[in-house]
């Protein structure tokens, strides 16, 4: 049997024991993959001071060959690589009471890892928390996770949370401009010392499901092997086999200049942060030589470079102070990070000055090589802009992973967005004009009664019909052609909606075998999307037109009475066919790339309560097993903005 099969094995093991058996299935499962000089059994860990742990359920120790176990089960802080805290199931109480007695065992005072010529070695303890189950969804304990941390200094934070039954949180190394790299394991003491890295530490929650006991393992033996290098572990790439690769990213650190993780500030996030063009380096004769960029962090600032010179190099243009802990982290051949430095923008202008006058090198202006462009007065506060713009390109991003393959999505979806919001414009300027003439004429501004007869000095019938035909055009446009080809990429297929009612009957017992969900959500749709295109056929195919119109002496001035589009007066028809355009277009998205995502994971609805008020998104990722519950789609007569 294959090492990543008989981890797995030992995995459903862990997580089908009960009561007293968990600990000892848990130990002996570590053990059987975990070999010499290492040992796993319950204890509690003391230091050279005397501070003392509680009782963990496992500790992996290290221990000469031959001797016996530690007396009373109290192991030396020295010789703890590992510490498990063990719960069957998990609540908020027991997880906040589990991060402390981790903290503690990872804040005890230990001797520094011995310099060995195998390799890097640490002497960190690294902490796990681990439940068979969890009463309360993953991403409520990344909030309490969150809120424990900053109060807690980074080197005592629990290293992994796992929920056997569901999955995992921890952390992963993402570098500017790239995606996630790989997990992040506790720096050894005082390796910080030095240097500060130009990196994310990126809480994560990894949708693992029944695969989350081998996540679990291969972390932990990554850690061993740094330990105690040279000890008789597995590789732990070969456990990883047929573990889902899905992240759910949760937040984001950096380390300051003391060497701390703190948050990464919130507008320094990809959804709102624009990063200054990079600096082209030339030689004489204009060939590009590199670019290189000054990158925000914390309380200093790091330098990105791209192309064949040495950034090390060019740094000696920052002056010696800037220089005491600097260094380069070579991404690849060409992609060269700094280390985290004491500098800001100013003294990057200055570097770059110093390097053009004291080199035969040239600084130039990047030329842009994208558009920013305003297309409405309005943010990313919008609803509208949140949940129909920025909500579905996230959705899209977790589908199409590959940036290349987007194109398929995007044009077809700026077909629609692009229709949606000259709807949405349109609908606005009937309702604006209906009721600035309504307003005139119920003052008297441009309407009097003259005996019988009602004059009115100014009309709107002629601007008023242009903008019901602009706004039939393009909500059809929006609803038949760009819904249709989006759910045609999107692999579904929606055509029979705009037919004859026995084709669509038809479409609808099709579907509602294969989707009965989606099914009864067309069904209602067809109430009010069929109206629409009738309304736009009847203007396009039958020459009909907005009445005109028309105006009632009140007794005491004179009023003006909406025309009607389908029984529906003119502003009630374009505000009412706006909203459901707008939650169909969203819902239906939504729907059709949730069906898309990997079986892992799968999108939730946010409660209007917690969404951002920056950023009010309708919809984000969760586990498909012990995350929040799934979003499913159902129709619903309440307005865009009030879901």
């Amino acid at each position: 049997m294959a090492i990543a099969d008989e981890v797995q094995e030992t995995g459903q093991q862990v997580l089908a024991a009960t009561g007293a058996e968990l600990a000892r299935v848990l130990n002996a499962g570590i053990e059987r993959f975990v070999g010499w000089p290492y040992r796993i059994a319950p204890g509690c860990v003391v230091d050279r001071d005397g501070t003392r742990t509680e009782t963990f359920a496992s500790v992996v120790y290290t221990a000469r060959e031959g001797s016996a176990a530690p007396g009373l089960g109290v192991i030396p802080a020295d010789t703890a690589a590992a510490v498990i805290d063990l719960s069957e199931d998990m609540d908020l109480e027991i997880f906040r009471a589990a991060y402390a007695r981790v903290a503690l065992a990872k804040g005890l005072k230990k001797s520094p890892a011995p310099q060995l010529k195998e390799g890097p070695s640490t002497a960190v303890t690294l902490g796990i928390i681990f439940a068979q189950r969890s009463a309360v969804p993953l991403e409520d304990l990344t909030e309490a996770l969150q809120r424990l941390n900053a109060q807690t200094p980074s080197p005592e934070w629990p290293d992994m949370i796992v929920v056997a039954s569901a999955g995992a949180i921890h952390y992963a190394v993402q570098f500017p401009g790239e995606s996630l790299s790989g997990d992040w394991l506790p720096p050894a003491e005082g390796a910080l010392d030095n240097f500060r890295p130009a990196m994310y530490v990126v809480m994560v929650i990894r949708p693992t499901a029944a695969r989350t006991f081998k996540k679990m393992l291969a972390f932990l033996v990554a850690h061993l092997a740094i330990f105690s290098p040279g000890a008789r572990l597995p590789n732990f790439t070969h456990i990883l086999e047929g573990v889902p690769q899905t992240a759910i990213t949760v937040s984001g650190y950096q380390y300051n200049l003391r060497g701390d993780l703190v948050p990464v500030p919130r507008q320094f996030y990809n959804d709102r942060y624009f990063p200054p063009l990079p600096m082209r380096i030339e030689d004489r004769k204009g060939q590009l030589l590199s670019t290189i960029q000054f990158l925000p962090w914390q309380d200093g600032g790091a330098l990105l470079l791209r192309g064949k010179l040495p950034l090390d190099g060019l740094m000696v243009f920052l002056g010696k102070e800037a220089l005491q802990k600097a260094g380069v982290v070579r991404r690849h051949p060409d992609l060269q990070i700094s280390y985290v430095l004491p500098i800001t923008s100013a003294n990057f202008a200055d570097m770059l000055k110093r390097l053009q006058r004291q080199s035969n090198m040239v600084v130039r202006h990047s030329e842009p090589t994208w558009t920013i462009q305003k297309v409405a007065d309005e943010g990313s506060a919008s609803p509208f802009v949140a949940r129909l713009l920025m909500g579905m390109m996230r959705l899209r991003n977790i589908v199409y992973t590959d940036p290349a393959a987007r194109d398929k999505f995007d044009k077809p979806f700026e077909l629609v967005s692009s229709s949606l919001m000259n709807t949405r414009t349109t609908a606005r300027e009937i309702v604006a004009l209906w009721e600035v003439h309504s307003r005139k004429v119920a003052s008297g501004e441009i309407a009097r009664l003259q005996g019988r007869a009602i004059h009115i000095d100014e009309s709107i019938d002629k601007e008023l019909r242009k903008h019901v035909e602009s706004f039939l055009n393009a909500s059809v446009r929006t609803l038949k052609q760009g819904m249709q080809n989006l759910a045609a990429e999107l692999q579904v297929n929606i055509g029979f909606l705009f037919k004859q009612q026995g084709a669509f009957e038809n479409g609808i017992a099709a579907l509602q075998s294969r989707g009965p969900l989606l099914a009864d959500y067309l069904q209602q749709t067809r109430a009010w999307s069929e109206r629409l295109v009738q309304s736009r056929n009847e203007v396009e195919h039958a020459g009909w037109v907005l009445p005109r119109v028309t105006y009632k002496n009140t007794g005491t001035g004179v009023a003006t009475v909406e025309p009607e589009i389908s029984g529906q007066p003119v502003t009630q028809f374009a505000t009412f066919m706006l909203d459901r355009l707008c939650c169909f277009v969203e819902e239906f998205t939504a729907h059709c790339l949730q069906r898309l995502m990997s079986p892992e994971i799968t999108i939730t609805e946010i409660p209007p309560a917690k969404r951002l008020t920056e950023a009010p998104e309708r919809f984000s990722l969760t586990l498909a097993t012990g995350g929040l519950p799934r979003w499913k789609i159902s129709y619903h007569a309440s307005s865009f903005e009030g879901t």
